[in-house]
């Protein structure tokens, strides 16, 4: 149980040092650049943790299984990810790799020996699942907190277009902050729902559950990221106003309440602790 633990930690710091990776792809951002290498280095390092237990308790024959090699590989995926960090351009490359490395990572721990008995006892799909939960609703806060400041930018806009001063607007951010604020919120709220998709993704192949892929909750949710995607390519390239931009948001937001209002029709979320 002990190394169960540790190797939930592995995929949970795992998944924030991906977090940040996916950040810095979007936004060039050094803070979450080193951020992410920091937290990849602690999970390479209890990896490594785990690996010598194993040899202590079994000896190297403790190696010589199909989990033990997709964990030595995305070992190798983690040591290659904090190497291009340091490298220039490579913001791409060290996400993609990062993302590689965290799949074949889940697909070790349900694919194993030990993952499969964990998994018909319930532990491995219940950490999995907290975790892809978790994620979500930080995300759905997020991206909650994004609309909220992209309607006070409608709101703040409109206002001074027409000319009505008052209280209020001197109450509210400047245009520009507000600007600021939204892909921000937006970005990390997008960045925690790929990862919560990718670890739900995972757990329904494991299932074999193939029908889920294409389940009207599902649907809606990539049709959302995909707003979301384009709302940031839209804004790289400057080719919108922030106006137009605070409504890409509200419409990314609404499909994300559509897709909440459909758990009643989607057979999805009806998994239950095993």
């Amino acid at each position: 149980m002990q190394l169960a633990i540790i190797d939930d930690a592995v995929v949970y710091i795992y998944a924030l040092s991906l977090l940040f990776y996916v950040s810095n792809c979007f936004y060039r951002n050094p803070g979450a650049k080193r951020m992410g290498a920091g937290l990849l280095a602690c999970s390479l390092l209890l990896m490594l943790v785990i690996f010598g237990i194993r040899i202590m308790d079994e000896g190297l024959s403790a190696l010589f299984s199909t989990y033990d090699y997709l964990q030595l590989v995305s070992l190798c995926l983690m040591l290659a990810s904090i190497i291009l960090t340091f490298l220039p351009l490579t913001e791409l490359a060290v996400m993609l790799v990062s993302l590689i490395g965290f799949v074949l990572l889940i697909a070790s721990r349900l694919g194993s020996p030990e993952g499969q008995q964990a998994y018909v006892s319930g532990y491995t799909l219940h950490s999995l699942l907290t975790l892809h939960i978790v994620l979500a609703g930080v995300s759905f806060a997020a991206l909650t907190l994004a609309t909220v400041l992209a309607v006070l930018y409608l709101f703040l806009h409109h206002r001074l277009k027409e000319k009505k001063w008052g209280d209020i607007l001197r109450r509210l951010p400047s245009l520009e902050s507000l600007d600021s604020y939204i892909p921000a919120a937006v970005l990390w709220g997008v960045s925690l729902l790929a990862v919560s998709l990718l670890i739900a993704g995972a757990i329904m192949v494991r299932e074999e559950d193939w029908a889920g892929f294409l389940d009207f909750k599902l649907v809606l949710t990539f049709a959302g990221f995909v707003i979301y995607l384009l709302y940031f390519a839209i804004r790289r390239h400057k080719r919108a106003t922030g106006v137009s931009m605070a409504k890409w948001v509200l419409l990314g937001y609404a499909v994300l309440i559509m897709n909440f209002l459909s758990n009643s029709i989607s057979a999805l979320h009806s998994w239950n602790w095993r």
